[in-house]
Formats: structure tokens, sequence, C-alpha cells
């Protein structure tokens, strides 16, 4: 690219946006290629044209290549690109320098490109410097002044100094569907209405309506109703944004933040006449594989997940659109493999890897999402990223993406077995690294002795996957890879120390007696436990009938797993009926997508998801046991 990276100022603070405006001559083939931190809007004669960067890293920028055609007139053409700074580190942005670099292509010669002559100023109609954080991963919230005064004049943009060469978009431009507008379910329709979208969506949101006066309102969203509104906060998070109005006719679009919610909330300070509330959905293009799951009460359960994959696809995949819209690679992992068999798509998933392993924490292992600009770490979830490199070039054939991220495999691994003593990995010690497993009793790392540097089963069971996958990969590809007897060191280190003959379980931790479903199943997919044992061993986990802390919705994919490795034709039905048991109460409480635990809203201090990707998983099951 020719253009340069540019601001509007010197000295960019958090949370600011910039306006930047050039014309061109349009030719027989226009196109826009286009790169910002950290959000971008461009509009082309008035038109919304292109939106959404891709999240990167300032060392791996990535620019946008859009045939800009369709917006074009003959003559002369008006750009104006509206960039939002975030500045502030969350589970979504890694900070950089506030800029932006464009260039307009006609018939292949460059018409317009940024650069210090390119006319800009600070946008006028977004309130900077807020910093109103709606969560802490998901970062800031916005407020749009339709009042504002549109003749401040434009000014030279200031040359950043930063020097990326950006790489093109390794996935497909989200695309925006038909508004889905809200139905008045409460409020006095005057200066309060709570209306309901119908079912869980997420997009940008629109408001059409007159004001008399100016005056700010405030819409809240969410994905639940309590006590006959949405709630709004909860532990200290803000789910909601701001307008002010002009007097007269509004029509806005917020083209920046998507909002992941089934219903809106609107307060005004003054009456208003609403003529529509509504989210654009914002969606990631791909078309749906059709399956018959056979039965009415399966073919619902599919039906759901797979909306809900949609609903959490976007630049990548994301764990839950209300309350994160993060990449973490476990749940990446879920939503990946069940979408291999949903939509038989593979640059998706492929550009989710490949993200992630841009990744540069100077500890080795992966942040705790991607990107990510917090000191924040899931040493287990570094592991799960060997399973889903395997996974991908064997449904794929593609052998591409594991050679390009293998020397990053091969640090992270080197990571783990780096610090093995007497055979074992011990924790993660410092408040950077949270050694989580999953939510449930003793295995979500809240607990003090776990945060010690210890070995614990599951860690020691995750890595010995890792690298047996790595010398799958490794054969397969051939490349150096030379682990030598460690994994099965290691398994035999897990039988010595965990391993408790009388109940015939594993035990996750050596200095307490603690088991659960997850460290037992983990146990068998290591092959730790193999033949007569195994057998004996999936058959406890089945019946249930011990005291093993039962095993949650995000990680119930190892379960099935683990029984199906000891016993297929045995356990396939035992699957199938459990996935009903597990997703029907949804269902009857009328989900539209699927939820984050099997206690809904209610969990986490009434901060649970109701559409969370992770829990997708029956695409998957449904196909591999279903299909003939």
């Amino acid at each position: 690219m020719k253009a340069q990276w540019i601001w509007e100022n010197a000295s960019p603070a958090p949370d600011e946006y910039a306006e930047f405006t050039a014309e061109f001559a349009a030719g027989g083939k226009n196109v826009l290629r286009i790169s910002a931190d950290s959000q971008y809007a461009v509009y082309l004669n008035g038109e919304l044209a292109v939106f959404g960067q891709y999240g990167d890293f300032p060392h791996y920028k990535v620019f946008d290549e859009v045939d800009i055609t369709p917006f074009c007139r003959e003559g002369k053409n008006t750009l104006s690109v509206i960039v939002w700074y975030f500045g502030t580190a969350s589970s979504v942005y890694f900070p950089g320098k506030a800029g932006v670099c464009f260039e307009v292509l006609t018939d292949g010669e460059t018409a317009v490109c940024s650069g210090a002559d390119t006319l800009c100023r600070a946008d006028v109609h977004y309130v900077p410097h807020q910093c109103k954080i709606i969560t802490s991963q998901m970062g800031y919230s916005f407020h749009y002044d339709a009042s504002a005064d549109e003749s401040v004049p434009f000014h030279p943009a200031v040359l950043t100094g930063f020097e990326a060469d950006p790489v093109p978009r390794p996935n497909k431009k989200l695309v925006l569907e038909e508004s889905i507008v809200g139905k008045m379910i409460g409020g006095d329709g005057l200066t309060h209405f709570l209306l309901d979208l119908g079912r869980e969506e997420v997009g940008f949101i629109s408001l059409k309506l007159v004001s008399d006066t100016k005056q700010k309102i405030t819409v809240a969203y969410g994905e639940h109703i309590v006590d006959g509104c949405v709630r709004r906060k909860v532990g200290g998070r803000d789910f909601s944004v701001e307008y002010t109005v002009k007097p007269g006719e509004n029509a806005y679009m917020n083209p920046f933040r998507r909002l992941g919610c089934r219903y809106l909330e609107i307060f005004c300070e003054e009456p208003i006449a609403l003529h529509e509330a509504a989210v654009v959905p914002t969606v990631y293009p791909v078309t749906e594989v059709p399956f018959d799951a056979g039965t009415p009460l399966r073919q619902a359960i599919y039906d759901v997940c797979v909306r809900t994959l949609r609903l959490c696809m976007h630049e990548h995949y994301e764990d839950c659109p209300w309350r994160e819209q993060a990449l973490y690679a476990m749940d990446g992992r879920n939503q990946i493999i069940a979408g291999y068999h949903a939509f038989r798509e593979y640059q998706f998933p492929r550009s989710c890897l490949s993200l992630m392993a841009q990744d540069r924490r100077p500890d080795g292992l992966l942040a705790i999402t991607t990107p990510c600009g917090t000191d924040l770490t899931i040493p287990s979830f570094s592991l799960h990223y060997f399973i889903e490199v395997l996974e991908y070039t064997q449904y794929t054939g593609d052998e591409s993406l594991a050679r390009e991220v293998w020397d990053k495999l091969c640090s992270v691994l080197a990571v783990f077995t780096s610090r093995i003593e007497n055979d074992l990995i011990p924790t993660f010690p410092g408040k950077q690294n949270w050694n989580f497993y999953e939510w449930s009793s003793g295995l979500s790392g809240r607990l003090g002795r776990h945060e010690d540097a210890c070995p614990d089963l599951l860690l020691n069971c995750l890595a010995v996957r890792a690298i047996d996958a790595m010398r799958f990969l490794a054969a397969k590809l051939d490349l150096p890879f030379d682990a030598g007897d460690t994994a099965d060191r290691i398994r035999a280190a897990i039988r010595r120390t965990f391993w408790l003959p009388e109940e015939g379980l594993f035990s996750d931790y050596n200095e307490s007696v603690h088991i659960s479903e997850l460290g037992n199943s983990l146990a068998i997919l290591a092959g730790v436990i193999t033949g007569e044992e195994a057998a004996a061993l999936a058959k406890k986990l089945a019946e249930r009938k011990s005291d093993a802390v039962a095993i949650t919705l995000s990680m119930k994919c190892f379960l099935y797993d683990a029984l199906l490795q000891v016993d297929r034709d045995t356990y396939a039905p035992w699957i199938l009926a459990d996935i009903e048991a597990v997703y029907k109460p949804m269902l009857d409480a009328g989900a539209t997508s699927v939820w984050e635990t099997e206690k809904g809203e209610a969990d986490f201090n009434r901060a649970g998801s109701l559409c969370h990707g992770w829990s997708a998983m029956p695409v998957y099951y449904y196909h591999v046991l279903l299909e003939k």
C-alpha cells in the first residue's frame, strides 16, 4: 500500500474518534484498501460502504480490500472514514498506535491515499474520552450526539510514524442483514420503552425517532428481563449506550459496537415518538449444511446450536456476544469442530487458529484470549490449541496451517516440558496465571492452594495429549520433533500420583482427594488408563454413582469423547440421551440460542450468558453419531 498511517492529532487518548475525508474520480472498478487501529467505518457519498477492522496486533496488522464500485457515481466521489481508537487493553484488543491508512485504486491505479495532506478533524458526533466500560472484556460503550455542530473545519492529518505493512484479511467481511425491529412489550410509550426483538440477535443498534427537544437517551440491552426491565448493570458491568437526540427527526445506526441481546430498553428525559428501535444483524457469510437429526427434539436442539454458532461468528469465533465477544482457545475448539460439520467451511476456522499463533506473550504461553492486551493467561487453554491444529489438519487435509504455526507450537510446548519435575508438570503460580479447567467446584482456579506450583491430573493429561498431537503432526508433515519418552513418563507419573485403586478413579490433586468427571475423562483420552480398567472407569462415569464433581456444559465433549474411545456402540445412545436431557430444558424455557451453563442467566451472580458458542457441541455429536 502507498498509503501512510495518519491520525487527527499528535497526542491521541483512549476512546477517541477521528474523521478523515478525501475525494476521487471513480473509474470502471474502484477498490478500497484500509487498515486502522481500532475500528473504522467508511461512508462513500454519505452511504455506509465498509465497516469492521479485523482484530489484530501492532506487529500483525490486517487490511481490508473491498470493491466499492457499487457505491460510486460518475465524477467526484467523497470518501469519509471514521475511526474509533480504543487505546485501552481488553480481552478483544491489544493496544496499538491510533491511526488509519487507506487508498482507493481506480482501475488498478491509486486515485487517492492517506497522507499528510489528508483532511481530518475530531469526529463531531461521537463524544470522546468518556471511557465508559461495558465490560472489562469488551471495552468501551459509546455516546453519539446527533445535535453536534457539523461546521467544525477540517485540517491536515498528522503522520503517526507507524510503519506496519498490513497483510490481507484472512477471512470474509461481515455483511448486514435486514433490521430486526423490537416489539413494544412495556414502558409508557413516551419516555420509557421496553422492546423485544423476538429472539437473541447480534448486530448494530438502529434508531428512528422524533423529539421536540434536544435530550439524551439511554439504551440498555440484555438477554433477559428481570422485574419487568432489562438487567442493565450486573456486577460492575453496564450494558448501555447513549444517544443525544436533536430536535426533529433522528435516524442513526452505530457501525462500531456490536450488541448481543434480545431486549432493548430506552429511557428518555422528555417524551419522544419512537418509530423504530432495531438491531441490524452483522453476519459472517457461510452456508449451512442441510442436516436431518431424525426426531423433532433433536432437530430443534441441532438448529438452535447452529444458530448459536452463527451468532458467535464475526471477525473470529467469540464466546458470547452479550458479555465478552472474545476468542478463547478452548471455547474456539468447541466452536470450530462443530462448525466443520455445520458449514463445511474452513477459511474462517483457519483464520482463528492462525491469529492465535500471532500472540507474543513474554512467558511463551497463549494469552487468555486473542487478540488480548491484558496480562492474563489460562495455561491449560494453551494445551487445547494443539488439538485444534491437529483436528484442522485432519478435517481439511490442509497442511499449511500446521506448517505456519509449527514454531509457535514448539515454543509453547517447551514452556510446559521445561517445567517438568519428577516427571510431572506443576501448575503455574502468579496472579497472571489462572489455573482454570472448567466452571465447577475445585476446577475453576479460584482456590488458593491450586494457584501454587504443584502438579495436578488435568494439566498433565492435557500436556500428554499435546505431545501426542505434535508427534502425529510431525510424522505427517515430515517435520523435526523429538520428545523422547516424555509423554510415557508423564503417563506413568500420573498413574503413580493420582490413581485411587480402591475407588477405581483418579484424583485431580495429590495433596487432597478431589475427583471430577473431567479429570477422569482426560485420563482416558490421554491413554493413562486403557483396556479393562478404562472400560470400568467409563462405566463409573456413565452411571454417575461416584462422588465425582459433575462435568459442565463446556467440557461435556471430553466426557463424550472418552466414552466413545472406550466403546462407541455402548455409549453412543447414552450420549444422545444426555444431550437431550441437558438441552431440552433450555428449549422448554424458550431459548433461541444455547446457554453458557445449564443454570442460564442465574449463573455467575446473574451474569450467565444465554448465547454461548462453547455449548454448540451437539452439532458435532449429531453429525458423528447420526450421519449414515
